[in-house]
Formats: structure tokens, C-alpha cells, sequence
């Protein structure tokens, strides 16, 4: 068996490494406050946006099966970012509460906004495919395929 490789990290790296997180720490959002609402039996979370999200107790995996009584001390975490709830013994993160809030649109949007942003390691990587001839041609056989099954467009 192949021995571990170590990854050597300078203290440049770690000092770069700390301010990203600061930043991002600055700029996160987060959850302010949560509860459980009975009446409505919902998760509900005022976030640092000012944006409150409502989330179905049921639609939230692992809190379909507890009681509602066992949620009256849901709280977020320290850190902002999930809420946990002690007696039982459970917690979501933010991120999964809003995919569940937003449905499978949202996470379209996120996905699609997400890969429009431009980081210096994607102009790199577009650079040296570039250079390679760009993005391989689809194999005719794919294409053909499409144009068999593809119905006439009425004028």
C-alpha cells in the first residue's frame, strides 16, 4: 500500500488561506434566529438578509420522525450556519434548508450563476484548452442520432 502523500503548506499559503475566510466571514449569510412554529409545523429561520425562510418540518430529512414537542429548543449553532436542536439530537445546515425551501429551480439558478463566475483558475484552464484546439467535437454518430428523431419545425 501507497504511503500518504504529504501536502506541504507554507505559511504564505496559511496566511492567504486565513484572509479568504475573513472575508468570506464578512459577506456570509447567516441564520440570525430559528424556531419551531407549531401551528404551522415549520422550521422557521430569519436569516442575516433580513430574509425569513418557512421550511415544512417533514420535507427536512431527519425531522420528519421527531416530535414537534422535541423541537422547542431549535437554535442556530455559533457559527451561523445551521441550527441544531439538543433533546433531538439533530441539525440542518443553511444550505440544505434553502435547497429545500428554493425546490430543484433554485438550485438550477445557483448552479447556472455559479458556473458564469470567472476565477483565475477557470481563465487557465479555457487558456490551455484554447491552445489544445478548444472543446473536442461531438462524435458524428451523437449528432446523426439527434437529426433522425428531431420533428419538423412548422412554418
Amino acid at each position: 500500500m501507497k504511503p500518504p502523500t504529504r501536502i506541504r503548506t507554507t505559511d504564505a499559503q496559511i496566511d492567504v488561506a486565513i484572509k479568504r475566510a475573513r472575508q468570506r466571514n464578512k459577506t456570509a449569510t447567516r441564520i440570525l434566529a430559528a424556531h419551531f412554529d407549531r401551528p404551522s409545523d415549520s422550521v422557521v429561520v430569519k436569516l442575516s438578509t433580513e430574509a425569513t425562510v418557512i421550511v415544512p418540518r417533514a420535507a427536512i430529512p431527519g425531522f420528519e420522525s421527531i416530535q414537534p414537542r422535541q423541537l422547542a429548543d431549535l437554535a442556530p449553532q455559533r457559527s451561523g450556519f445551521s441550527i441544531w436542536s439538543e433533546t433531538a439530537d439533530t441539525g440542518v445546515r443553511i444550505e440544505r434548508l434553502l435547497q429545500i425551501a428554493g425546490g430543484p429551480a433554485l438550485t438550477t439558478v445557483a448552479a447556472s450563476l455559479l458556473g458564469q463566475t470567472s476565477t483565475p483558475a477557470k481563465a487557465a484552464a479555457a487558456r490551455k484548452n484554447g491552445q489544445n484546439g478548444g472543446r473536442p467535437a461531438k462524435k458524428s454518430s451523437t449528432v446523426s442520432a439527434k437529426r433522425k428523431h428531431r420533428t419538423p419545425t412548422p412554418v
